[in-house]
């Protein structure tokens, strides 16, 4: 019984969740960021690394000429779960974005693992943007730093850099102390590289159209019936060359999907900001929905014309685009795309660096990791420590790992990010809970011109009573009807939980089904997937929380639903290598937790 009691509070402690009110109430980080700056920041971190660095290694390794497909997928996905991220970063205004929404929802332990995953993954997104950076740079020059230092000091290769690319170390030590100086700095200079970069991506595409009427890729009748040369009759790249349009087949494509997710997680940067926006409610929602469009615009019509100008197999990783023009003869096209794509990379790598400081600055104002990381300067606003460190970590990575390593890792971490804060969705929105409590009574106060300090007990309480009428239950309809009867034990049920774990093992079984190939399994996998639609329905005879006032995800729980079997899907195509190097980082962070974090967490004080 001792031992069982341990267990207990021992999964009670790492289940606990957050209170968020004095976060709430915390005003250390600067209020400075308006709707142009978010969304600028938020277009700028997303059409940068996806296009001039994964591009090339999307095209050549998994999709070929489908990798537009790939982008088109992925901003499916992608926009599903900024419609989550956006209703949780205007109902919750505070740095950590999906680090917060899962500690209020879900719990410490799942806070921490997410936490930790989306801070590695944009440390490597800083890290590989740089070397690519570098690269581009590199490609001007002739390649002399490459092969002077291949020579002058090689590394084994692999995994490990075939060089230690000292010139992108240097790039990321500048990007560190840009973003150390301020975010409002910071983010007026990520707008002017977005704007260059959306200058050079439409040049990108008019060169196209112009290659295509120079060498008559026309349909003479659409010219003469619509007046347009713009419709192309010959598609040899993506018809008749080697594996033709899905050259790795169409798992290839998702596979290529599933990597340039992180090409779409500028929602991610914007919501690690909105502590430090004026206007969160209005701006961010907003701000997700153009930086998606445009940057799918972007990503779609690009791809298709260097895929199209270039067989998939002669495509370059480092440099794509000007290569591919260096080859039809263009070299002067070349350095305008390659200004185009230092721009565009500076953006990226900024806008990477900005969020990871802000999860170790959430993460140590919580007690979960060091307290020296929340401490933020006075005269910047920014959490400067946790900047330099950041700085330092990134400095080692693009010393030590290569390109490719560093690209294959970069999708993992967001995926598992945009599940959990769609499930949160939608067991907060089915749920009551503590900072729907915590919102609904505070407006409720202020709406009746009451001080909220003042509030007495009782006057919380019927509050509180009178919200957990209106969230969690069972719909009157169905209640007052007769067959109201045989639903009375749902009145101290959880809904928001059964299509999550449901599909979870779902996913489970599959994985393992893919191993071993046993029929047994193909029946387990069948049935929670089942499952997990049957209480999709059912959930939907329960009362969601009317009270939320910012914005809210439309059609819940189908579109947080459709976003997590999307992002599992997209997991599993992710190579078996990425999962690997996961673990090794779970496993310090796991050290880091139960060594640390565990014993010095606020929450775990809050509640003894």
């Amino acid at each position: 019984k001792m031992a069982a009691g341990g267990l207990s509070k021992f999964v009670s402690n790492i289940l606990r969740k957050k209170d968020l009110t004095t976060d709430m109430m915390r005003k250390d980080l600067t209020k400075c960021l308006g709707f142009s700056d978010i969304t600028f920041l938020s277009i700028g971190s997303m059409v940068g690394a996806g296009l001039y660095v994964l591009t090339g290694t999307v095209a050549l390794k998994f999709a070929g000429g489908s990798i537009v497909l790939s982008y088109l997928f992925a901003a499916i996905a992608s926009a599903l779960s900024a419609f989550c991220y956006a209703e949780f970063a205007a109902r919750i205004p505070v740095t950590g974005s999906a680090y917060q929404f899962t500690y209020i929802s879900v719990g410490e332990f799942w806070a921490f693992v997410i936490g930790w995953n989306v801070a590695l993954e944009h440390a490597v997104s800083v890290s590989a943007v740089a070397k690519s950076w570098s690269g581009y740079f590199d490609s001007l020059l002739g390649h002399k730093m490459r092969d002077y230092l291949l020579i002058h000091a090689p590394m084994p290769g692999g995994i490990v850099a075939k060089y230690p690319d000292f010139f992108a170390a240097g790039i990321v030590l500048i990007v560190t102390i840009i973003v150390a100086t301020g975010v409002k700095f910071t983010s007026r200079l990520t707008s002017t590289f977005a704007a260059l970069n959306l200058v050079i991506v439409v040049f990108i595409f008019c060169k196209y159209v112009y290659f295509c009427i120079a060498n008559n890729y026309m349909c003479s009748y659409l010219y003469n019936v619509l007046g347009t040369g713009l419709y192309l009759s010959k598609w040899a790249n993506w018809t008749t060359v080697r594996g033709g349009f899905f050259p790795h087949g169409f798992s290839g494509t998702i596979s290529g999907a599933a990597t340039l997710i992180f090409s779409y997680t500028g929602y991610e940067v914007v919501a690690s900001v909105t502590e430090e926006t004026i206007n969160p409610n209005r701006d961010v929602p907003l701000a997700l929905l153009i930086s998606i469009s445009v940057a799918a615009v972007a990503y779609i019509s690009a791809s298709a014309s260097l895929t199209l100008m270039v067989p998939w197999y002669d495509i370059s990783i480092t440099a794509p685009f000007p290569t591919a023009y260096a080859q039809r003869g263009w070299v002067w096209a070349k350095y305008v795309v390659s200004l185009g794509a230092l721009a565009a990379m500076s953006t990226t790598v900024i806008a990477a660096m900005i969020v990871v400081p802000r999860y170790f600055y959430a993460m140590s104002n919580d007690g979960l990791i060091m307290p020296w990381f929340k401490r933020v300067n006075e005269k910047t606003g920014t959490p400067v420590i946790s900047t330099v460190v950041t700085g330092i970590f990134c400095m080692i990575m693009t010393l030590v790992f290569s390109l490719h390593s560093l690209v294959e890792f970069i999708s993992i971490g967001q995926l598992l990010a945009c599940t959990f804060v769609a499930f949160c969705v939608i067991k907060l929105r089915y749920e009551p809970n503590q900072i729907a409590n915590d919102s609904y009574t505070a407006e409720t106060v202020l709406d009746k011109s009451m001080d909220a300090e003042s509030a007495s007990e009782s006057q919380e309480e019927l509050l509180l009573e009178d919200y957990e009428h209106h969230c969690g239950v069972i719909k009157d309809s169905i209640m007052t009807s007769p067959f109201g009867k045989y639903f009375a034990w749902t009145l101290n049920f959880k809904p928001g939980v059964l299509p999550f774990y449901s599909l979870m093992l779902a996913t489970f079984f599959g994985a393992i089904f893919k191993k071993l190939k046993e029929a047994w399994f193909v029946c387990l996998v069948v049935i929670f997937i089942l499952l997990s639609k049957f209480f999709l329905l059912f959930i939907c005879m329960f009362k969601q929380d009317e009270t939320i006032k910012t914005y809210k995800v439309p059609f819940v729980p189908f579109v947080p639903f459709t976003s997590i079997i999307i992002n599992i899907i997209l997991m599993f195509k992710l190579q078996h290598l990425t999962w690997i190097r996961l673990a090794i980082w779970m496993s310090i962070g796991l050290v880091i937790y139960f060594g640390y974090g565990y014993r010095h967490s606020k929450s775990r004080k809050q509640t003894d």
